[in-house]
């Protein structure tokens, strides 16, 4: 197939969505991809047989998807956040919600009305887009690059906890007992060390630390400091939502991990490098580990046998699939 796609450059979520996944269907799969830029020419999708866009819904992408369907493409939308369920007077709303939200929701139905298939990384958010009128979804899971699991643990003292975190993880923060487990134990425990990535906890300890941006490519490398990693969610709309991708980076990472049973994390475990952890049990479950360090290392083992059938290159084909059934499916009608 020719294919031409729009994905955020310099995102986490547009290589998830975007550029990984069409780098692989060229180089695994053998289709010819062209990626687009912001303000790309009409004329770029005249001679394509699909159009790929990831969260663009603005009035430039709904020009070139109008275009694209005009010249016979097939067209397929994808998005892997629900920003519309983000609860008010959150920092979060305050960025994605309100007028911007309603702006970003009106761009979206348009889409929809001329897209061929939508698809998102989680059964929930799928749902979520037919309610809201896309013609047919589907699921996609994110999956990590092979390259993430060639790492190797850095040398360290103590146990370090991590955590990789968005900004809207804020609301997660500000609902979960995660800052005064994490405080409490950084007090009681002079070999306990804390590590954020993206949202910073303020925690008062110089065994804290913490970095606002690191690049994709370099996250892994960040995370083999990393002793036990955590995913805190609370029982909200939006993380019932989210993709299971954080607990696939600490597994390539070799990290055991807890998380939430929330969402995109239930009915995972040990099976997968980790454990759930109740919204109470966090400072139990975390000392539990820090306390077992063969406990660390059996789930870590078990992390890194899990995720290396959860790499980008074994399950491009979920892509090709959904991506040539479309193509196939509009020349069909089409004749």
């Amino acid at each position: 197939m020719r294919i031409a796609y729009l994905a955020e450059q310099h995102s986490g979520n547009g290589f998830y969505r975007g550029i990984g996944p069409m780098v692989a269907l060229e180089q695994l799969r053998g289709h010819r991809v062209r990626p687009l830029r912001e303000g790309a020419a009409l004329a770029d999708v005249h001679d394509v047989d699909l159009l790929f866009v990831h969260r663009f819904s603005d009035e430039q992408a709904q020009r070139l998807v109008r275009e694209a369907k005009e010249h016979g493409a097939a067209v397929v939308w994808d998005n892997d956040d629900d920003i519309g369920s983000v609860p008010k007077g959150t920092i979060a709303h305050r960025t994605f919600g309100g007028l911007e939200w309603e702006r970003r929701l009106a761009g979206m139905r348009r889409i929809f009305q001329a897209v061929d298939l939508v698809t998102a990384p989680s059964a929930p958010l799928a749902r979520r887009f037919a309610e809201l009128g896309a013609p047919r979804t589907q699921v996609i899971e994110n999956q990590v690059p092979t390259q993430f699991l060639q790492l190797d643990s850095r040398p360290r003292s103590g146990v370090t906890i991590g955590w990789v975190a968005g900004l809207e993880h804020a609301m997660d923060a500000e609902r979960l007992p995660i800052r005064a487990t994490l405080q409490r134990l950084l007090d009681e425990r002079p070999d306990v060390h804390v590590f954020t990535i993206g949202l910073r906890l303020g925690l008062a300890s110089e065994r804290y630390r913490a970095l606002d941006i690191v690049p994709l490519f370099e996250l892994t490398r960040e995370l083999a400091s990393f002793d036990i990693g955590i995913a805190p969610i609370a029982d909200l709309d939006f993380n019932r939502a989210r993709s299971n991708i954080k607990l696939k980076e600490y597994a390539a990472g070799g990290v055991p991990w807890l998380a939430s049973p929330i969402g995109p994390y239930e009915g995972m475990g040990e099976k997968q490098g980790g454990r759930l952890v109740p919204d109470d049990r966090w400072h139990e479950e975390l000392t539990r580990l820090i306390d077992k360090p063969r406990d660390r290392s059996k789930l870590a083992k078990r992390a890194r046998k899990w995720v290396a059938d959860q790499t980008l290159e074994k399950n491009v084909h979920a892509w090709d699939d959904a991506l040539t059934a479309t193509v196939e499916r509009i020349r069909a009608a089409a004749a």
